[in-house]
């Protein structure tokens, strides 16, 4: 379950502008969607009223109005940034008003109908409980919701014949919590990392045309060794920097790289993919003067032999790019495989081939499909002329 935040916030993952912005573009969405399934409630419930469908048509339009105040309310607090609407008040307020209208629902009509009152308002809300306090408490949720829809159910009377209806609505909103919240989650996760990668990106272009050149042209020229070291230790740990792996699980830059490959060797078996890339990353882009950028959505559960395999078909297939695909940067991402492992996908935008007629070199058989046989790992390649080249390699 999410925690509270000390600012009344019910918050699952730390909120960057990026994540933040994503999050209020889904709530916006939200609030159109619950204006539409309230104008619909309203035309179907006059309808209903003057048909005679609906018994107490007073209470009905009266919670319907309360309906549109709150929905008009929430989203202009939601266009607002109001950190009240993602807290314990929004969210409260958002499943109680959802429980009364599915209860009320069985009260107000004076038989059998096609329509509920205020038509999918309730899953409306419920989604918009699991977009802002995550896939638990929007689970916990809807559940309540569908629980007190089946109480109300039995207390208007006999449910005989409509027990498997309610018990699915029942689970339809707790789904619909719970998916609403992970997909959000997820939506938040990756614009905060590709956010940080462009951020990156950008550091990386202004440094290599001051910083990273300057030490490049005292390796190459300097007569002092111990001048030379220090200048390509401090170029590799720059680099590493830039892709947020110096500091992660206490590991040096240029450690475990074997030379001329980039493979990692004598590496922590507990160290996770995204931390073994970035000095082997760092390793290709110093030998072939081709930045590579590293994007980390989701580590993955790759760890020791199956880690150290994928690094090393990664750090050769960004080998390959950087030699022969004429591409002006080369991107390597990393993600959580389906349903385990790890994903690594080597991406650039060179000359490309066609891979039908085009035999593969020793790097790509022995180095890269080699290398994850071994661990029972599988390795794609997606290219054609002029569209670049596209590796994806997974590793469980």
């Amino acid at each position: 379950m999410p925690a509270v935040r000390h600012d009344g916030a019910v918050r699952t993952t730390p909120r960057t502008p990026t994540a933040a912005a994503v999050q209020r573009r889904l709530e916006l969405g939200l609030g159109a969607v619950r204006g539409v399934t309230l104008a619909w409630g309203l035309l179907v419930a006059a309808i209903d009223a003057s048909s005679g469908v609906l018994r107490h048509p007073v209470p009905a339009l009266v919670l319907l109005g309360v309906l549109v105040v709150w929905s008009v309310a929430w989203t202009v607090a939601v266009a607002r940034r109001a950190r009240w609407v993602g807290g314990p008040l929004g969210v409260g307020i958002d499943l109680v008003l959802a429980s009364v209208t599915v209860a009320a629902d069985q009260f107000v009509y004076a038989g059998d109908r096609s329509q509920s009152l205020a038509s999918a308002w309730p899953l409306a809300a419920v989604l918009a409980s699991g977009v802002a306090a995550g896939p638990g408490w929007g689970l916990v949720g809807g559940v309540v919701v569908g629980l007190v829809n089946v109480v109300a159910a039995g207390a208007d009377g006999d449910v005989t014949g409509r027990v498997l209806a309610l018990l699915g609505s029942t689970v339809l909103y707790g789904a619909a919590g719970w998916v609403a919240g992970w997909v959000a989650a997820q939506l938040r996760t990756t614009a905060a990392a590709a956010a940080e990668a462009e951020a990156r990106a950008e550091v990386a272009r202004t440094l290599h045309d001051g910083v990273l050149q300057t030490l490049a042209v005292v390796q190459r020229r300097s007569d002092d060794p111990e001048l030379v070291e220090l200048s390509r230790a401090q170029d590799a740990e720059l680099r590493a920097f830039l892709r947020g792996t110096s500091d992660r699980a206490g590991a040096r830059p240029d450690a475990g790289v074997a030379p001329g490959t980039g493979a990692a060797r004598g590496t922590d078996d507990a160290a996770d993919v995204a931390v073994l890339l970035g000095p082997a990353l760092a390793a290709v882009e110093g030998r072939f003067g081709v930045p590579t950028r590293l994007v980390v959505v989701d580590p993955g559960d790759a760890r020791g032999d199956a880690a150290r395999a994928l690094v090393g078909a990664a750090a050769e297939a960004a080998t390959n790019a950087a030699k022969h695909s004429g591409s002006a940067e080369v991107w390597v991402s990393v993600d959580r495989g389906e349903p385990s492992g790890t994903l690594v996908v080597v991406h650039d935008e060179g000359h490309g081939f066609d891979p039908r007629s085009t035999p593969e070199g020793d790097g790509l058989t022995g180095s890269v499909r080699g290398r994850l046989d071994a661990v029972g790992g599988t390795v794609a390649v997606r290219s054609a002329p002029g569209e670049g080249c596209e590796v994806t390699l997974w590793a469980p």
